[in-house]
């Protein structure tokens, strides 16, 4: 025998399979190692209550449901389970593929309220370390090198409701129990108990229950494997035997979890005559205990050295373990489904197959696997998986029958919180698809709100209202309001088809399921006259202006005709249209379609000014003769490029030839005064912008 198997750890029990024996004799030793996993169920931090709300709550399959959280206490991290989890196709993430606590086995690891990790002890070499991670088990950091309880592996720690952390048990050469306790995650350890009324052991099973009080279930002493529970209710002083056998066979490698009712399962283990694939249940404590019928038994294979969580729903996962020495690789699903149990199994990744592991459910609903072993060597590594929807207000979608439990578990700063509402949704069988036969009235004006007093047909759903629309190739959907089902055959409803095009429609009708029914053609949208309107923006401004016509006409027009007042048209339902020179203009739009037409005008609508207009300074001469050509010379100011001279009086004009412009101050030009011009006459300049100034009765003509 290799020695490494003479200290008696595995008793006389034969584990190994023929085909491992030419093994290191590490490895052997390795293949045979418990692996302890916990389950913390503390919910700390006093100011968070979880709570939420589900609509519809009932309804046919395939049923969406919206979540919404009311929790209080401004919760940062949510987990759901709806109560149909499926992990099938879920993804495994390595977090640290190389821990710096170095491989091992035998560990004993939990969860602490806040979501950090404390890891404890393991082989080889009896370790009495411990390290915690603080971002689930990504990195790592050693709170204690020597933590001064003596180095060992295959013992148990729990989290007690008050933080601290009881560790029990184990074998280091010579099976252990003693008993010791941290209240600052690892850091310094206080002995409880140098000699626990217990058997010493290793390979056994302890849980912290709601009460604060823990348990110790089974094991190996060294010479048998063991059935007895026992209880302590002062964090690991002293010690009351629940009972001496329970119901469930002697066993070691066991896996034993607390449910959120307080219910006590133990899962699988090695026995005399092999390896268990039961769950046994305990209400009282430890005291007694049932094995509850699984549906698809075959599932949960025989394992022993595998991990378990129970998680926030009820629900428990069962990771890992070990067959006469072959990995098992897959994780177990057992739920409560219709008051009864039932298995689903899932196939794992390779690298994620393990036995002798530890494992934790983090507060988040993050399942972490550390360390452990597979057929091949011993892992350092650490993977995780994610068990619930992480949203806050998740929307999900019901695809069976039956009645369904939800919960919520909230997380803060200062621990985190569950409810469960009991069959809070009820999914009924599909339906088959809506059927249209009938819709009164079958016509309406598109300018008018009309009620559908009869939608008839078959197959609508009368708990959760379908959705109603009327539908045209390349023009928007109508939909319904106010839809209400009088029965399955028969509904109403209220649209307002306000300014959609006329002409034929079909009619929809589409349950929840998202099954339709149509009834083509079945209704006839009327043409409303339209009635003109628009806006103008800006309305005022200097030249030249951009001004921006917006239709604002209702009954749908289909052709818009403008009249600027500038002696300019246009056309389009939103033109834009410049306005070059200063004055007052008068705005007419004319609107049309398939019942009418309409014209409104908006008087002085649009006020456009000149920039700068001329100022007339000092000119030269200031008197001229009758039929004589004078050169004139005018000083001032805002003289444009284009500008244009001229003497009026009255309605008589007299053109200056320009002949030159010096911008912005003097114009020269020539005047050819006719022979027949005799007293005052007004000098005018004119720019191109429409900007003009008057100098009255400045030019004398004799």
């Amino acid at each position: 025998m290799c020695p490494c198997l003479h200290s008696g750890i595995w008793g006389s029990f034969p584990i190994i399979a023929g085909d491992c024996i030419t093994m290191s004799c590490l490895q052997n030793q390795i293949i045979l190692f418990l692996c302890l996993v916990l389950m913390v169920g503390i919910s700390s931090g006093d100011h968070l209550v979880s709570s939420f709300s589900g609509r519809p709550t009932s309804g046919h399959a395939p049923l969406t449901v919206t979540f919404t959280d009311v929790s209080s206490g401004d919760p940062t991290g949510w987990a759901w389970y709806f109560g149909d989890e499926n992990y099938t196709g879920s993804e495994w993430k390595e977090l640290s593929g190389n821990a710096p606590w170095d491989t091992r086995y035998g560990h004993a690891a939990v969860a602490m309220p806040d979501g950090s990790i404390v890891l404890t002890g393991g082989g080889p070499g009896y370790k009495n370390d411990v390290w915690i991670s603080l971002d689930g088990g990504t990195t790592w950091t050693v709170q204690n090198e020597s933590s001064g309880w003596p180095g060992r592996e295959f013992h148990s720690a729990v989290v007690l409701p008050d933080g601290s952390i009881v560790l029990m048990g184990g074998y280091n050469g010579t099976y252990l129990r003693d008993v010791w306790r941290s209240v600052d995650k690892g850091v310094t350890w206080t002995l409880q108990a140098a000699g626990a009324p217990w058997a010493a052991r290793a390979k056994h099973s302890s849980v912290a229950l709601p009460d604060g009080s823990i348990l110790l279930m089974g094991g190996f002493d060294g010479t048998s494997p063991k059935n007895d529970v026992w209880r302590s209710t002062d964090k690991g002083r002293t010690w009351t035997q629940q009972t001496s056998r329970a119901g469930w066979s002697a066993r070691y490698g066991l896996a034993g979890v607390v449910l959120p009712d307080g219910c006590i399962a133990v899962i699988g283990g090695r026995t005399s005559s092999g390896y268990s694939r039961e769950m046994w249940l305990s209400p009282d404590q430890g005291m007694t205990w049932t094995n509850p019928p699984l549906g698809n038994f075959i599932s949960l294979y025989p394992r022993g050295y595998h991990s378990a969580v129970a998680l926030p729903d009820g629900s428990i996962l069962v990771a890992g373990g070990e067959n006469t020495g072959k990995t098992v690789k897959d994780m177990v699903r057992i739920a409560r489904k219709t008051r009864a149990w039932s298995v689903e199994r899932y196939e794992i990744p390779l690298a994620v197959g393990r036995y002798c592991h530890a494992g934790v459910i983090l507060p988040d609903g993050g399942l972490v696997l550390m360390g452990g072993t597979n057929d091949t060597a011993m892992k350092s590594d650490a993977w995780h998986f994610e068990t619930a929807s992480p949203i806050r207000d998740p929307i999900h979608e019901y695809r069976e029958e039956g009645a369904y439990s939800v919960t919520l578990q909230v997380l803060g700063s200062g621990g985190y919180n569950t409810s469960t509402r009991q069959d809070l949704i009820t999914v009924y069988p599909p339906l088959s698809p809506p059927a249209v036969t009938g819709i009164e009235p079958d016509t309406g004006e598109n300018g008018t709100a009309f009620i559908v007093v009869n939608l008839s047909g078959t197959n609508f759903d009368t708990m959760n209202p379908p959705s109603v629309k009327l539908t045209r190739a390349g023009l928007p959907d109508i939909l319904a309001e106010n839809v209400s089902v009088h029965s399955p055959s028969q509904l109403t409803c209220t649209i307002s088809p306000f300014g959609h095009e006329a002409g034929q429609r079909d009619v929809i009708v589409t349950n929840p399921d998202g099954k339709s029914g149509v009834l083509p053609g079945g209704f006839t949208l009327t043409q409303q006259p339209p009635v003109a309107d628009f806006t103008a923006r800006p309305q005022s401004g200097t030249a030249p202006l951009a001004v921006e016509f917006s239709d604002t006409s209702t009954g749908v027009p289909s052709s818009w005709t403008w009249d600027f007042g500038d002696g300019t048209s246009g056309s389009g339902k939103n033109p834009l249209h410049t306005y070059t020179l200063p004055g007052t203009y008068t705005v007419t739009l004319t609107v049309r379609n398939g019942g009418g037409s309409s014209t409104i005008t908006h008087p002085d609508c649009i006020s456009v000014t000149a920039v700068r207009p001329p100022i007339i300074g000092v000119f030269s001469p200031a008197s001229m003769m009758h039929g004589k050509t004078v050169n004139v010379a005018i000083i001032g100011n805002n003289f444009q490029k284009g500008a244009t001279v001229r003497l009026d009086q009255g309605t008589a004009t007299i053109p200056v030839t320009v002949t030159a412009i010096i911008p912005p101050s003097k114009i020269t030009g020539v005047v050819s005064v006719p022979a027949s011009a005799r007293g005052r006459w007004s000098l005018a300049i004119r720019n191109p912008d429409g900007g003009e100034c008057v100098r009255a009765n400045a030019i004398i003509i004799t």
